[in-house]
């Protein structure tokens, strides 16, 4: 993520863009997994949140 220049929603100290673009987020939780469709989970972790695919990321 550092070599991308940060998340593409997040902006530098001169107005730039980053260039990572995060697989699974909150806005992919309402469309479902990139991959095979399936429902993403958002779950509490170290004082974020995370989103996983239970199918494609198994712990």
């Amino acid at each position: 993520m550092a070599d991308a220049g940060g998340r593409d929603t997040e902006k530098d100290l001169f107005g730039q863009s980053g260039s990572y673009r995060a697989s699974l987020s909150s806005l992919h939780q309402k469309e479902g997994c990139p991959r095979c469709g399936g429902e993403i989970r958002k779950e509490s972790y170290l004082g974020g949140s995370i989103y996983t695919c239970p199918r494609c990321q198994p712990i």
